[in-house]
């Protein structure tokens, strides 16, 4: 009897062999292939966005180099208006604030200017600084002028300058805190002093009082005459500045300025 009952017999009688059992074939060749397509598109995918970014800094960084040119091309030209039109001996420093430049001279309106000027003289009288904010600055459509809402500043007159002006030999002017508002000792070392005030006393004009001459009588005389005060014009200040107020400080006359309204041209 067959050990295999169901499985026919070959002619010799023998049943037929089950088939050989072959092992799976492991070998590279059997593999499928390998596909490097995926990697590649990420990679791809970082170098547009590396390439994007790159191109938007670019571009942001040519147009801050582009404003900040225009910002000073405007600086110059204001600082140049302005020295023609308060007649200044040198150049005005100009300082436009707020970024982007561009958008406001789009609109023809700038947030603020800072404006410092040195060394502005007249009738012998030396305003050693200027500074002033003017805010509210409207551009003309030509672009060759402006108007101002408002404008404040200040200016400061040195005592040593005003000592010049008096010509007093060997005197000193300093601030007397004692005596008020505007008042000020003037002295010749500790041999002679006289006390007095500096005052405004019209839109271009301060005005030295002295109250009493003591020993430096002589001194005086020579630019005073038989009065008891002097009076110095102020230089004209720029962009319609105008002198509201005065106090004395530990290093001169300090003058309060303002303007509303006022225009910038050539």
């Amino acid at each position: 009897m067959s050990d295999y009952p169901n499985q026919s017999r070959s002619q010799g009688g023998w049943p037929t062999q089950p088939p050989q059992y072959s092992p799976p074939d492991y070998s590279p060749a059997s593999r499928p292939a390998y596909s490097p397509s995926a990697p590649p598109r990420r990679r791809r995918g970082r170098r547009t966005a590396t390439v994007l970014i790159t191109v938007v800094l670019l571009l942001v960084a040519l147009f801050v180099a582009a404003d900040r040119i225009a910002a000073a091309y405007a600086q110059n030209m204001i600082a140049s208006k302005i020295q023609s039109q308060a007649d200044l001996s040198a150049k005005p420093s100009v300082s436009i604030k707020g970024f982007p430049f561009l958008t406001q001279v789009a609109a023809h309106d700038i947030r603020q200017v800072d404006i410092s000027a040195s060394n502005v003289t007249e009738a012998k009288v030396t305003i050693s600084s200027i500074t002033a904010t003017a805010t509210g600055v409207h551009l003309s459509p030509g672009f060759n002028g402006a108007t101002i809402d408002q404008i404040n500043g200040t200016a400061l007159i040195t005592y040593q300058s005003l000592e010049n002006v008096l010509q007093i030999p060997g005197a000193t002017i300093a601030p007397d805190p004692s005596g008020g508002a505007g008042a000020v000792t003037i002295s010749e070392g500790s041999l002679a002093s006289a006390t007095g005030h500096i005052l405004l006393t019209g839109a271009n004009r301060v005005t030295v009082q002295v109250n009493s001459l003591g020993g430096l009588a002589g001194l005086l005389s020579g630019a005073f005459g038989s009065s008891s005060s002097y009076n110095l014009t102020i230089p004209q200040l720029p962009v319609g500045l105008k002198v509201t107020g005065l106090t004395t400080t530990s290093q001169g006359v300090e003058l309060a300025a303002s303007a509303h309204d006022t225009s910038l041209s050539q």
